[in-house]
């Protein structure tokens, strides 16, 4: 299973598209999601693909974005404005080998 879980939920809409390799979503929940998030799509078979990841969320609270960096820019054009897109929250990393203080 790795860093992330399997587990994908509805992020919300592809908003707009910036040619340095960005994507607003209009985030369909008041509730930030985390930083470096995994972002996903069904392509026209039906399987996810990785779009790329959660980089920033902007805007106020009532209509959050989140900003996703797009692994591939070339990919950039075939993103169409309205597409539906998922996310996968991280898994929290591991405490194993952190060095405690203060006993």
């Amino acid at each position: 299973m790795g860093r992330y879980g399997s587990e994908k939920r509805y992020l919300g809409i592809v908003r707009s598209v910036a040619p340095m390799g960005l994507i607003v979503v209009s985030m369909d929940r008041r509730k930030p999601i985390p930083l470096g998030s995994k972002v996903y799509f069904r392509d026209d078979s039906g399987a996810y693909r990785e779009l790329g990841v959660v980089v920033d969320v902007i805007g106020n609270v009532e209509r959050p974005h989140a900003v996703v960096r797009v692994h591939e820019r070339s990919s950039l054009n075939e993103i169409p404005i309205g597409l539906d897109v998922l996310y996968e929250l991280r898994s929290p990393r591991s405490h194993r080998g952190a060095v405690r203080r203060g006993r």
